[in-house]
């Protein structure tokens, strides 16, 4: 991971798509090491934003800057995890968290896949693991390249219950031991609340509003608080009560 952290800077940015604009006027300021989840209703702009953090897309107008840097195509310091796993069927788990690099890599790629605590799946095929340790070996290739930011577009979505509450854990897990500033896309307003420094809602293409969550980690979800703040910000989500006003927790 860089030794020297950047914020990430939304400066009036607009995605359009032939007519539609989707994203029509985003400002926002992401602090080194935060953990921010961007939640809202399908369609509303969530992954685009996403993938213009990325690089993936260009903007239609405004800039999004990495420190002093201005994001144009990927950056080697910001990597993105999707949620389909996306990994290779004929290539094993450990050549598929090396992926694309050259040298004496496996001896890191061996130490990421312990990071996310399947070094004895090394040998094995995706097509044998689990919906959950495929997306543990996609953190794994993303951790391979020590990002300072971590973009994850609903990484746990397609996951049981269970195993969802586990990955939770190992994320978090993950960005508190190595530092990266976390982006997380989630339509799961519970997970945002669990893992996040502050949710942001897209409505519309613009951000509705932002929220700083500063209950005390591990999260105990069983907390008045903590439920009463899901509860909140989950009747926003939906609309419910556009005039309701949210207590910082």
């Amino acid at each position: 991971m860089s030794d020297q952290p950047s914020s990430l800077q939304v400066n009036h940015v607009a995605k359009s798509f032939v007519k539609e604009e989707v994203l029509k006027n985003i400002n926002l300021a992401i602090e080194p090491g935060e953990f921010v989840s961007i939640v809202g209703k399908s369609g509303c702009g969530k992954s685009t934003l996403l993938r213009l953090l990325a690089g993936l897309d260009e903007v239609t107008s405004g800039v999004i800057q990495l420190g002093e840097k201005r994001i144009e195509g990927i950056q080697e310091e910001v990597r993105i995890v999707f949620q389909n796993g996306r990994l290779l069927p004929w290539k094993t788990v450990l050549d598929n968290v090396g992926l694309g690099l050259k040298g004496d890599w496996k001896k890191r790629a061996i130490q990421a896949l312990k990071s996310v605590q399947l070094e004895e799946k090394q040998n094995e095929w995706p097509a044998l693991l689990s919906g959950g340790q495929q997306q543990r070996v996609s953190l794994a290739r993303a951790l391979m390249h020590q990002p300072s930011i971590m973009l994850l577009d609903e990484p746990l979505g397609a996951l049981d219950a269970l195993t969802r509450y586990e990955m939770q854990n190992l994320i978090e897990r993950l960005w508190i031991e190595q530092g990266f500033t976390a982006v997380l896309v989630t339509h799961d307003i519970e997970e945002a609340v669990a893992l996040s420094d502050r949710v942001i809602l897209i409505e519309d293409g613009i951000v509705a509003f932002q929220q700083k969550v500063r209950l005390p980690r591990p999260r105990n979800r069983t907390n008045p608080t903590y439920t009463q703040l899901v509860d909140t910000l989950l009747r926003r989500v939906l609309e419910e009560g556009d005039s309701i006003s949210i207590a910082e927790a």
